[in-house]
């Protein structure tokens, strides 16, 4: 319902500006073929299994120490009883907090994930800026974004245009669904014109047009946009 709201909001207020030209960009895939980007969620992924097994070395000390309690449980005296379950209690807490510590609402996985890749996407933005002036466009959408686009033209999509603006060299990887996705719509139709003109037939590459991709699954990280 927000979506259909927010899509509702943009399209009443560009009526008036029908001379307005629209674009769309692939966040997901132009970070995908950023290697800055992928250094970032590596050094997240190296950052959080380090705190994971700090974690469960401490889970298992104080695993194993109530094992031993429990078993050593008939021998003590209750002063010994209260003392040693005191102390278990307290481990667990310490667990407990060094737990919300990494991983909390403003821990600090969110706050190294924002130092790492907030810088990029920023990076990201400026070029889409870049890019949608040099080609005149008044609006770009995000299709990485919540926004549904139930149908795009490729030839809207500046997406490999955005990508080159950052990395000249990127070599772009392959999309889930499409070898060819995230590139511009004559790139898109290359394997079908060649078909075609293998039977004497002429086809127009600037006018094919494919549906929408679908939204990658959340991996990671592109929280980070």
């Amino acid at each position: 319902m927000k979506n259909f709201i927010l899509t509702i909001i943009i399209f009443t207020a560009a009526l008036p500006l029908s001379a307005q030209r629209f674009g769309y960009v692939d966040t997901d895939y132009i970070l995908e073929n950023l290697p800055s980007y992928n250094d970032a969620q590596q050094m997240l992924k190296t950052q959080t299994e380090q705190w994971n097994r700090e974690i469960q070395n401490r889970q298992d000390h104080v695993n194993k120490r109530q094992a031993d309690f429990l078993n050593e449980k008939v021998l003590l005296t209750e002063e010994q009883i209260r003392k040693e379950q005191g102390e278990i209690d307290r481990e667990l807490r310490e667990i407990k907090q060094l737990q919300e510590k990494r991983y909390g609402q403003d821990g600090d996985l969110i706050k190294l994930r924002k130092s790492l890749v907030k810088p990029i996407q920023d990076q990201v933005w400026i070029a889409v800026k870049e890019v949608a002036e040099k080609r005149n466009y008044g609006f770009i959408f995000d299709k990485g974004s919540d926004l549904i686009m139930v149908y795009t033209d490729p030839k809207f999509d500046i997406s490999r245009e955005v990508l080159l603006q950052l990395n000249p060299n990127a070599i772009e990887k392959p999309q889930s669904g499409s070898s060819n996705s995230g590139k511009t719509g004559t790139s898109r139709t290359t394997n079908s014109s060649n078909n075609t003109k293998k039977s004497g037939a002429k086809t127009n590459t600037n006018k094919a047009k494919t549906p929408a991709r679908e939204k990658p699954a959340n991996t990671n990280t592109k929280s980070l946009k």
